[in-house]
């Protein structure tokens, strides 16, 4: 469930087989946390780019990637529906 603020954004993410993924940060902009409760899963940035719509992902060791880079796809999908 999104809550939306206008300076930050924070998403809940249910994971049926594995802890819940809290979402902060700035989605539109490309530049938040996934945390799994614990700790940091993954940052996506675009602060290690310099072209035009381009972001990174970075994951923590010992996340699962695949559910990592689904969220964040399905984040960027959601956050901007014209593309």
């Amino acid at each position: 469930m999104p809550v939306t603020t206008p300076v930050r954004d924070r998403w809940t993410v249910q994971v049926a087989d594995g802890p819940d993924l809290e979402v902060k940060g700035n989605i539109v902009d490309h530049e938040y946390t996934i945390e799994d409760g614990r700790a940091k899963a993954a940052e996506v940035s675009k602060k290690w780019f310099r072209v035009a719509d381009t972001y990174g992902v970075e994951i923590a060791p010992g996340q699962d990637p695949v559910v990592i880079l689904a969220v964040t796809a399905v984040i960027d999908t959601m956050a901007h529906p014209d593309r």
